[in-house]
C-alpha cells in the first residue's frame, strides 16, 4: 500500500510541476496592469514580443505604472485590413441605427465600403450625408493604432478616415527635420504631413537566396538584381509569396517594375540633359512601356517558382534550408535569418541582398485609430518607437543597451541619429545604412494610378493559370536547348502577349474591375481572363513542343 502511494505521489508531482512553474512565469506577467493598449499589426511573434516588453519597461519607468500590450494579429497586411474593415462597418452601423437613428440598407453600406474613393460629379444624396456622419463621429474599431503593413494599407486606412492626426509632429517637431527624420527620402515619403501615419523603422525589399544550392544549379555568381530572378536555371527553385496577402511583397514587385522604367527613361535620354524639352513626352513613353516590361519580368519569376505562398517566414526558412534556391524578402526576414544562423556558428549559406539599382528604404509606418479608448497611451507607444530606446530595439544585438532580450529584430531605426559611430557596436549589421542611398529614386505617380490592379492582375494572369504558365516557359527553354530557337521565341512572344495590362488600360478599366464590390461579377471576370491566360499558355507551350 505505502508503494502504491509513492507511486501515485510521484505521478502527481510530475503532473504538477509543470503548471507550477508555469503558474511562475505566468506571475511576471501582470494580472492587474494600470493601463491596457490594442495594437493590431503583421508583424512577428518576435517584434511584438520584444516591443511589447521594451514599451513596458520605458512606460514603467517613466510613469511608474505597469502597462499591458493587447496584440491583434490577423495575419498579412491585407488581412488586417479586411479584418479592420468589418470592425469599423459593424460599429458604424451601430451608431448609424442607435445613435442618428437612420434605416440601414444596402445603398449605406456601399457608400461605407467605398470611403476610399472621392465622391463622383454627382454623388447620390445620401453619400455626403454618410461620409460626414462618420468623420464627424468618434465611431471606433475598439484598436488604438496600426503598426507597420506599410504605407500603401496606411494611406487606405487615411483615405477612409479610420486613422486620425497623432499631434506627435507638433509635439516634437525636433525630430521631424532633415537631420532627423526627413519628410522625403529617394523619393519616398517618411511622414505624412497631416500625422496621420508616422514612419517607426525603414525596410528595403530585395532577394534571399542559398549559395549551396545556387552552386548546385551550375549559377556561377547569385542573384544581384531583379532580372536574374528570370534566369531558366531557377526554375522551380524560387520560393514566391502572394503579394495579394503580403503588402511588402506587393511593395517589392512596384519597385520591379519601377526599375524597369528607369531602365527605359535612361535609355530613351541618353546623354540628354535632364532638362531636355522632350523629357516629359519621353518619360510618359518609359512609363508605359516599364509597365509592361515589369509584368514581363514578373510573369517569368512566377513561371520559375516552385510554390507561391501566403507566409513570409516560410520562404526564409525554405531558402535557408536549401529547399528553394533562391526567393523574395523583406529586409528584416532576411537579416534576422542571416544572424541566427551565425549565431548558431553554421555555414554562412544563406545570404540577402538589395538588387542593384532596385529598391529605395520605405517606411513602415505606425498611425491612431479614429475614437482610440486608449488615446493617451496610444501616444505614449508611437512616442517610445521614435526615442533611442524604441530604435535601439530595431537594430541592436541581443542584450546590449536597449537592444533586445531574447532576439534580433533586424530592422532599420528611421532615426538619422542612429547611425552615428557611438551606436555601431551595438548593431547586427554595422554596414547597413539607408540613408546612404543608391541611385533608385522612387516615383508615386509612374505607379500610382495602377498600383492597386497590380495584385489583381498577379492573381489572375499568374497566379490562378500558373501550372499553364510554368508548362508553356519549361518548353520554351527545352526548344532552346533543342536548338529549335524560331520555336522558342514564337512561344515567348505569346506567353509575353500582356496587351491587354497596357498601362492606360490599367488605368481606366482593370482599376475598376480590381475595385468591384459586386462580388458576382468579379468572379465572372476574374474567370473569364485566367481562362483567357490559361489558353495563351496552352498555345504558346503547343508552339514550342512544335505542334
Amino acid at each position: 500500500m505505502i508503494k502504491k502511494l509513492f507511486i501515485l505521489t510521484c505521478i502527481a508531482l510530475v503532473v504538477a510541476i509543470p503548471f507550477i512553474f508555469r503558474r511562475m512565469e505566468m506571475t511576471l506577467i501582470p494580472r492587474d496592469p494600470d493601463d491596457v493598449i490594442v495594437i493590431i499589426t503583421a508583424h512577428n511573434e518576435t517584434l511584438r514580443s520584444e516591443y511589447g516588453r521594451g514599451f513596458s519597461e520605458w512606460y514603467r519607468k517613466k510613469t511608474g505604472k505597469i502597462v499591458t500590450v493587447d496584440w491583434r494579429h490577423p495575419g498579412g497586411g491585407r488581412d488586417v485590413a479586411r479584418y479592420v474593415d468589418s470592425l469599423f462597418l459593424n460599429n458604424f452601423r451601430q451608431y448609424w441605427e442607435k445613435t442618428l437613428r437612420n434605416n440601414w440598407n444596402q445603398e449605406v453600406r456601399t457608400i461605407f465600403s467605398h470611403l476610399e474613393n472621392p465622391p463622383g460629379k454627382n454623388p447620390p444624396p445620401l453619400d455626403p450625408k454618410v461620409r460626414q456622419a462618420f468623420l464627424d463621429s468618434d465611431v471606433g474599431c475598439g484598436i488604438d493604432l496600426l503598426f507597420g503593413g506599410g504605407v500603401f494599407d496606411h494611406k487606405s486606412q487615411c483615405a477612409k478616415g479610420y486613422t486620425v492626426p497623432c499631434g506627435l509632429i507638433q509635439a516634437h517637431p525636433e525630430w521631424f527635420t532633415d537631420d532627423t527624420i526627413p519628410e522625403f527620402f529617394a523619393g519616398e515619403r517618411l511622414w505624412d504631413a497631416e500625422g496621420r501615419w508616422i514612419g517607426g523603422s525603414l525596410s528595403t525589399f530585395g532577394i534571399i537566396y542559398n549559395s549551396d544550392a545556387v552552386a548546385a544549379l551550375g549559377v556561377e555568381h547569385p542573384p544581384t538584381t531583379w532580372m536574374d530572378l528570370a534566369d531558366p536555371r531557377y526554375f522551380n527553385g524560387i520560393a514566391i509569396v502572394d503579394p495579394t496577402k503580403s503588402s511588402s511583397t506587393l511593395k517589392s514587385y512596384e519597385m520591379l517594375i519601377q526599375q524597369q522604367m528607369q531602365i527605359i527613361l535612361e535609355n530613351y535620354l541618353g546623354n540628354k540633359d535632364r532638362t531636355h524639352p522632350g523629357r516629359e513626352y519621353l518619360e510618359s513613353l518609359a512609363i508605359k512601356e516599364g509597365w509592361i516590361a515589369g509584368l514581363q519580368l514578373i510573369q517569368k519569376i512566377v513561371a520559375n517558382g516552385h510554390y507561391v505562398t501566403d507566409s513570409s517566414a516560410q520562404t526564409v526558412l525554405d531558402v535557408s534550408d536549401g529547399n528553394c534556391p533562391v526567393g523574395i524578402a523583406t529586409d528584416f526576414y532576411g537579416r534576422a535569418e542571416k544572424a541566427n544562423i551565425e549565431n548558431r556558428g553554421a555555414k554562412p549559406r544563406f545570404h540577402f541582398v538589395i538588387p542593384e539599382a532596385g529598391c529605395s528604404p520605405s517606411p513602415d509606418p505606425i498611425s491612431l485609430y479614429r475614437g482610440a479608448k486608449h488615446r493617451e497611451l496610444a501616444l505614449e507607444f508611437l512616442e517610445y518607437v521614435l526615442t533611442v530606446p524604441g530604435q535601439s530595439l530595431l537594430a541592436f544585438k541581443v542584450g546590449t543597451p536597449n537592444g533586445p532580450a531574447q532576439t534580433p529584430i533586424c530592422r532599420m531605426p528611421i532615426l538619422k541619429t542612429m547611425y552615428n559611430p557611438e551606436f555601431m557596436p551595438y548593431y547586427n549589421d554595422p554596414d547597413v545604412n539607408p540613408y546612404n542611398a543608391g541611385n533608385f529614386v522612387y516615383h508615386e505617380g509612374w505607379t500610382k494610378p495602377v498600383f492597386d490592379a497590380l495584385g489583381f492582375i498577379f492573381k489572375i494572369a499568374f497566379l490562378e493559370p500558373e501550372d499553364a504558365l510554368r508548362k508553356a516557359w519549361r518548353h520554351i527553354q527545352r526548344a532552346h536547348k533543342e536548338g529549335r530557337h524560331g520555336a522558342a521565341n514564337r512561344a515567348l512572344a505569346v506567353m509575353e502577349d500582356l496587351s491587354m495590362f497596357e498601362y492606360d488600360a490599367v488605368a481606366r478599366e482593370i482599376m475598376v474591375e480590381a475595385k468591384n464590390k459586386d462580388y458576382l461579377r468579379a468572379i465572372r471576370y476574374q474567370t473569364a481572363v485566367a481562362k483567357k491566360f490559361r489558353e495563351q499558355y496552352e498555345k504558346a507551350y503547343k508552339i514550342a513542343k512544335g505542334e
